[in-house]
């Protein structure tokens, strides 16, 4: 038999899949926020030592947040997109570990920019990983739509929507690009990046005749 033809056996059950995801979801955002450390000070009664090293710790804080948002944005997409599938198979099952294992990777080039803010290697890196983060979340999606498709949703999805998805891949390659130039203007594309599909893209319900009154 085929290699490639076994991935496409299996019926497996969404609910364990879904959790397995939520779990690694949760520990990618715990993990995010253990770069936020308490700041050691020389004199631990002054204010303005205290005020310096928190101003410090912006960088850290800033790039903690994108990366949330941007982690709670694929944890919603995926969501989503997994509620389109009438069941897994085995290929759907590794696609969406690889994409999970990538989206565990994100702590480490969001601890990186904020580490080295000021970085062009640091903070363009950040921009690429996220850019590869969303094209397998996108394979994730078209596998799903060309496979595993609900019935009763075929023809409610946007016929774009892969192809949509492409900004989210071009914006964060333009902020990694841009960061060589200025950094700030890489962070200011991360930031904006997310809100494109800041929620999932709504069902387009398909249309039925009308039926008409019954005469009494």
């Amino acid at each position: 038999m085929n290699v490639l033809a076994r991935f496409k056996r299996g019926e497996l059950r969404l609910n364990r899949i879904e959790a397995f995801s939520d779990g690694v979801f949760a520990i990618i955002v715990t993990l995010l926020v253990l770069e936020l450390k308490v700041p050691e000070l020389h004199h631990a009664d002054s204010a303005r030592e205290l005020a310096s090293q928190l101003i410090a710790l912006f960088p850290k804080f800033l790039s903690w947040l994108i990366s949330f948002v941007i982690v709670c944005k694929f944890w919603l997409n995926h969501h989503h997109v997994l509620g389109l599938a009438r069941h897994a198979d085995y290929a759907m099952v590794w696609i969406n570990a690889i994409f999970l294992m990538f989206q565990s990777f994100i702590p480490f080039p969001t601890a990186l920019m904020g580490e080295y803010a000021v970085n062009p290697l640091a903070v363009s890196l950040f921009g690429v990983v996220m850019a590869f983060n969303t094209i397998l979340f996108m394979a994730l999606h078209r596998y799903i739509l060309r496979n595993l498709l609900k019935p009763e949703l075929i023809g409610q999805e946007d016929p774009h929507i892969i192809r949509k998805a492409f900004i989210g891949v071009f914006s964060y390659l333009i902020g990694a690009a841009a960061a060589w130039g200025s950094v700030h203007a890489g962070f200011v594309m991360y930031m904006i990046t997310p809100w494109f599909f800041i929620v999932p893209p709504a069902y387009t319900p398909k249309t039925t005749p009308s039926t008409p009154a019954s005469s009494l």
